[in-house]
């Protein structure tokens, strides 16, 4: 087990974005979006010398109190039902919890409801399954939507969707909806729509600080999808891709023109 240093840090992001269960909350840009926690990171090697596991950690501070807790996002990054890997992971999250007084490590992986084996792996290490809910009991959602397009033409992706949702494309195209790869500079609108979108579904929404933070850590791998009506913004997205996977991170669209199905 290693404590990830300064100088290693490019190594540990190629290996986040190459490894099957890599996810950008497990990168080091994300440490640099949640600026009010302390990002650290632990590697596992191989007898080479190679990164085999990865457990990047968010460190934060309880008010008024000597003590922190440890969240660790979507993590572990490594072959989930490799016990050995697992152990000397949680071994080096340990030995940062020591160096910062942490009483807690909260986990969200990326796994399958169905796995039993990596509950019963992670159950002997301690940890315990929280939330029956299906929804946002957890940071995280803790089931989400993944859709397979390796392979397939834009024509063969567009036939598989469900057919209200093929209605639903020709509708805005129809009505000449402009979708916008945007920068920074569309923020302002993507977050109004934000804030329409929150109060009509019942959620809370981000301030304009914290997505240009995103964009800003991401760089050419988030992008800014703007909707346009008659040069009116409607809707908007924020993605990021990272590895082999693109996130559909942040979603929102106007109270208005709805009937133009900009999303």
């Amino acid at each position: 087990m290693e404590i990830l240093s300064q100088k290693n840090l490019e190594e540990y992001k190629r290996f986040i974005e190459s490894n099957p269960k890599g996810h950008f909350m497990q990168g080091p840009e994300w440490g640099k979006v949640k600026k009010d926690w302390k990002w650290e990171a632990v590697v596992e090697r191989n007898a080479e010398g190679e990164i085999i596991g990865g457990l990047s950690l968010l460190i934060r501070k309880v008010p008024g109190l000597p003590f922190t807790i440890m969240y660790a996002p979507r993590g572990p990054v490594c072959d989930i039902h490799d016990k050995n890997v697992i152990a000397a992971l949680i071994g080096g999250a340990r030995a940062l919890a020591i160096k910062y007084k942490s009483y807690i490590l909260k986990m969200d992986p990326d796994v399958l409801a169905s796995d039993k084996e990596f509950m019963a792996i992670m159950g002997s290490f301690g940890f315990e399954l929280h939330g029956d809910g299906k929804n946002f009991d957890s940071i995280q959602p803790r089931f989400v939507f993944r859709l397979n397009i390796e392979g397939k033409t834009e024509d063969e992706i567009f036939a598989a969707f469900h057919s209200k949702t093929r209605y639903n494309i020709r509708v805005a195209k129809k009505h000449n909806v402009e979708v916008k790869v945007m920068d920074k500079s569309a923020l302002p609108d993507f977050v109004k729509l934000m804030e329409e979108t929150g109060k009509r579904d019942g959620f809370a929404t981000r301030p304009l600080e914290y997505f240009e933070g995103m964009l800003d850590a991401f760089g050419e791998q988030a992008r800014l999808y703007m909707a346009y009506y008659q040069g009116i913004p409607i809707a908007g997205t924020l993605a990021i891709h990272y590895g082999d996977k693109v996130w559909y991170n942040y979603g929102a669209s106007s109270n208005n023109y709805r009937n133009m199905m900009p999303k």
